[in-house]
């Protein structure tokens, strides 16, 4: 690599390299989400977690049921489920809510999966009932169930309205009729077009989810997905490179599990902040998009206070809850979930304790690492260290490559740095996390071709949005 360019940015990828890596060839979740992508759980089956006293939550609520497995999915799910076991995993969900508490504000619900709309509209309807008969949706906030074109019903969208949720949130990833066969989506362009359209006159707020960085994908091929689904009326995109790892079957048709080098990576990118400019639409995370003058209330509430003491709760198989300074990570097995929440016992699976420096990484992931301003003053009052003292050399690496900048009081990232913002965020991790991922660089390759069945690794654990 040399120095080139990304249609109109000069870049020196030998720069960029030395100073953030190259692109992982494995990963779970997205950088920003620490430690959830780089999964280092604790294993203590039938813990108790420790809720937080007064004040707001965040939660969000696991729906483990799909109607089919994408090739591209490592999240926790089960294939084509009977209504019998739906009901009882609604139960099972009621029953774990009776464990917040009462009074309590939820500042933001997220309901996803799996995909939720895999539920018949009646059994949607009386898990929403569940929540909003217990917990108070902040009337303020924007609320989200996910869905699908191919189960999305007008039944559906009726229940989502009468609990009072205004968002929506389609799982597309392409438009393009061969990538859908090629990672096992079963729906049409047509339907994903048809149910975007059926949202947007519902009066529902729409977010739509694509991938880049399919294999055989083109850039013209997302430019008119992008394009057809502003024509629709979506309000905000969710953009997301291609990640594999062991939990993903098309990992093993994906040679040496490298979709993405970081000149391609780079310009995927380029390209989808050009386009979406040029349509309207703003960058208001690095992975999302929404339409100029769009309700701000669409973005993601906090789900931690100031310090980083988490007010998140996870409700459901493999959800995970962020309190005080410990993720507790429930069992992803559907039935040791249900076992434990029906024997009246904890469905807590494994736990992640943030030591000091996963704190400091978690406060750079959700600022940094997620299009916020990173103000060197609140880490210096959060941590009692001046920021330079522990990143020092990270900052200079990023600085000679130009991918950062400090300007009054803030750290930011500078135009080509935003284009690497995972990696960037990557070069903070601590020295254990950073390990643990080379290791499954190393190791998922092997794994993948020894086990067909793609069955995740125990040290991974199950994955959750």
């Amino acid at each position: 690599m040399s120095a080139e360019h990304v249609l109109d940015l000069a870049v020196d990828f030998d720069k960029i390299a030395a100073a953030v890596g190259s692109m992982p060839r494995v990963a779970y979740e997205a950088a920003h989400v620490y430690p959830l992508s780089a999964p280092q759980f604790t294993p203590l089956p039938g813990a108790w977690r420790e809720f937080p006293g007064d004040g707001p939550l965040r939660l969000y609520v696991h729906i483990p049921f799909c109607r089919y497995a994408c090739t591209f999915c490592f999240y926790a799910k089960r294939i084509n489920m009977q209504r019998a076991q739906m009901q009882r995993y609604v139960a099972a969900v009621r029953r774990e809510l009776d464990g917040l508490g009462d009074d309590i504000v939820l500042r933001q619900l997220y309901v996803g999966g799996g995909t939720p709309t895999a539920l018949p509209p009646d059994l949607l309807d009386d898990l929403l009932m569940a929540i909003t008969e217990r917990l108070s949706l902040d009337p303020t906030a924007c609320h989200t169930v996910e869905c699908s074109p191919e189960s999305l019903s007008a039944a559906h969208i009726k229940v989502v309205a009468r609990r009072g949720v205004g968002r929506m949130s389609l799982g597309v990833q392409t438009l393009d009729e061969g990538l859908l066969k090629t990672v096992n989506r079963r729906h049409t362009a047509q339907q994903a077009i048809d149910a975007c359209t059926q949202l947007v006159e519902s009066g529902l707020s729409v977010n739509v989810d694509l991938i880049y960085g399919f294999p055989g994908q083109t850039e013209d091929s997302l430019r008119r997905d992008l394009e057809a689904f502003a024509a629709s009326g979506t309000d905000s995109f969710t953009l997301y490179n291609l990640r594999l790892n062991e939990h993903t079957p098309l990992a093993k048709l994906v040679e040496d599990m490298q979709g993405l080098d970081l000149p391609v990576l780079m310009r995927w990118r380029r390209v989808i902040e050009q386009v979406m400019t040029g349509l309207g639409y703003e960058q208001f995370r690095w992975h999302m998009f929404r339409r100029r003058g769009c309700n701000p209330g669409h973005d993601r509430a906090p789900g931690m206070n100031a310090f980083g003491f988490g007010r998140e709760v996870g409700i459901g198989a493999s959800a995970y809850s962020h309190l005080g300074e410990t993720i507790y990570r429930n069992h992803s097995d559907l039935e040791d979930y249900l076992r434990c929440v029906e024997a009246g016992e904890s469905p807590v699976e494994d736990l992640f304790p943030f030591a000091p420096d996963d704190r400091r990484a978690l406060f750079i992931a959700r600022t940094l690492g997620d299009a916020r301003p990173l103000v060197l003053s609140d880490y210096e009052r959060m941590f009692g260290r001046r920021f330079e003292d522990d990143y020092g050399g990270v900052l200079d690496r990023l600085f000679r490559a130009d991918l950062a900048y400090e300007a009054d009081g803030q750290l930011a990232l500078t135009q080509v740095g935003r284009l690497v913002y995972d990696l960037v965020t990557l070069a903070f991790y601590p020295d254990h996390a950073r390990r643990w991922l080379d290791e499954q660089q190393l190791g998922t390759r092997q794994d993948v071709q020894a086990s067909p069945d793609h069955r995740p690794r125990r040290s991974a654990g199950g994955a959750t949005r």
